[in-house]
């Protein structure tokens, strides 16, 4: 892996989904990747990115409408949809907002943005690394895209959080055993800072 040619990828490492704002969706653990992730951030990558959630007040997939999943989480403009304190997010080159359109689901950044992949090849790149929140929908869906794309793609396991959702039929052992059958490789902080530097 060559840092001139790997992105970061930061997935929705927002309040909403922490226990900092725990009516919304909290996520295990979630507020605890920030140190992690501050790790990934200070190695030498082509492109930092990041996703943020930012939905409206009626988004479809909110309790009591369409979807009836989800309690509503990162409204756009609320403390909830804000980046983690502490985050290192002066660092993201760009950041991709997601999930604006009220009657449109966008789990992968790639659902919202379908020209990321694209995008990252024009600028040279050939390995994206994602972490974030959480594991098993929003990060392993844009892993998932990024990787059938084309792309190396590692999902770093102890910088991001998880959890299941069984009404969304979203289960954290099955999306990993998807996502390996699929060739994403599930490292390590530690890893990647051996392969980096």
């Amino acid at each position: 892996m060559q840092p001139q040619s790997t992105a970061l990828l930061v997935v929705d490492a927002q309040c909403g989904f922490t226990e900092l704002c725990p009516a919304e969706l909290p996520v295990p653990g979630g507020a605890g990747i920030v140190p992690h992730v501050n790790r990934l951030l200070a190695l030498p990558f082509a492109r930092i990115d990041a996703t943020q959630d930012w939905h409206p007040p009626d988004h479809r997939s909110f309790l009591g409408r369409e979807d009836n999943l989800y309690p509503p989480h990162c409204v756009m403009g609320t403390p909830g949809a804000e980046f983690l304190p502490g985050l290192h997010s002066h660092l993201f080159g760009t950041v991709w907002r997601k999930g604006y359109d009220r009657a449109f689901e966008a789990y992968a950044v790639t659902a919202q943005h379908p020209a990321l992949p694209a995008f990252y090849r024009a600028s040279g790149i050939a390995a994206v690394l994602v972490c974030g929140i959480a594991t098993n929908i929003c990060c392993f869906f844009a892993a998932r895209d990024l990787r059938a794309a084309g792309f190396t793609v590692w999902l770093i396991e102890d910088a991001s959080a998880g959890i299941d959702v069984p009404a969304a039929g979203l289960f954290q052992a099955r999306t990993r055993t998807e996502g390996e059958a699929l060739g994403i490789e599930y490292r390590t902080v530690a890893e990647v800072e051996a392969a980096l530097r």
